[in-house]
């Protein structure tokens, strides 16, 4: 798949969740196999206020394209952000206009920009103009069920540069639940020329390969279906018959999960990877026999040798699948 001046392997993307897709996160789904990886939501201001609030980003430490997504609602300051990540390194930059919470709503960024389409287009031209890497702009069916202007949204933002788009297929009311609307993104797909990635609902490869079947999207992004199972894209990307995945080594959840906590530890330091590990150990263990008893007693745990060893009794030999 093409994405601008931007070739990948393979069309499968890992998404941007807020909190989720730092550098241990992304980093572990990167050893599986995957055909690019978006950052989680970055604040054009705070890109733009100082370069302590990126030292995390650690784009240079990926082998897969890395792109950065950014927030905010001023053209001038969204553009300069874009243009400082340019020179960090990343691969393109992702322009959020799907998020649905109600602090970035309310500040007018996110899905909110999908109810004001000549700012999005002014955003979206300023940024355009600033960098020479790929833009993609995520966005979402639309603000409710009597406004789901995706389609018509999706013309205008082509017209002022974008490179691909995103399309979530839910409406902002929705946030993550409820089925899927394949239609929307069929009728994006219908409406642009740029390549179109379908988001929203992956969960098993069946899913994955209807809402190409259904809809001719040009590739699919998954957030929540990696949860706990980073070696998923990996399997989507071979059912799709993309046999890019990368060579790994760990051969049990166990490893896996080791080696993320040893990342995060890396990365945030010993307690702060402690408590940021948590919700990772919680989608892990979905679905394992005496999961609430392990989750129970390994969220009260600071000291990382104690929870390892409560890892290593509970997971044991458990094997990827």
């Amino acid at each position: 798949m093409r994405i601008g001046n931007l070739d990948l392997e393979g069309n499968t993307f890992l998404a941007p969740m807020a909190g989720i897709t730092d550098f241990p996160f992304r980093k572990t789904v990167e050893r599986f196999g995957v055909s690019a990886l978006w950052t989680e939501m970055i604040s054009s201001c705070a890109v733009v206020a100082s370069a302590r609030n990126l030292e995390t980003l650690r784009l240079a430490d990926h082998q897969r394209p890395t792109i950065c997504q950014i927030s905010g609602n001023d053209p001038t300051v969204m553009a300069k952000a874009a243009e400082k990540l340019q020179e960090m390194g990343a691969a393109g930059i992702d322009i959020n206009m799907g998020c649905p919470a109600r602090k970035v709503v309310h500040s007018g960024s996110g899905v909110a920009l999908m109810r004001n389409e000549p700012l999005a287009g002014k955003i979206v031209g300023a940024v355009k103009k600033a960098i020479t890497v790929p833009l993609t702009v995520k966005i979402r069916s639309g603000w409710d069920v009597h406004n789901q202007n995706a389609p018509d949204f999706a013309k205008m933002i082509e017209s002022e540069g974008v490179d691909a788009i995103i399309i979530h297929s839910r409406i902002r009311s929705n946030r993550h639940s409820g089925p899927p609307s394949l239609g929307v993104i069929r009728r994006v797909k219908e409406s642009v020329g740029v390549p179109v990635i379908g988001n929203g609902g992956i969960s098993d490869v069946p899913e994955a390969q209807a809402m190409i079947r259904e809809t001719g999207c040009d590739g699919i992004m998954i957030g929540r279906g990696s949860l706990g199972r980073p070696w998923f894209l990996k399997t989507v990307m071979a059912s799709l018959g993309n046999k890019h995945g990368q060579s790994v080594t760990a051969s049990s959840v166990l490893d896996i999960i080791v080696s993320h906590f040893e990342l995060s530890q890396e990365m945030w330091g010993t307690q702060r990877a402690v408590r940021r590990m948590r919700k990772h150990l919680g989608w892990y263990s979905r679905g394992f026999e005496n999961g609430a008893d392990f989750r129970s007693r390994v969220f009260r745990e600071e000291t990382p040798n104690t929870i390892f060893q409560l890892l290593k009794t509970f997971f044991g030999k458990a094997a990827i699948i």
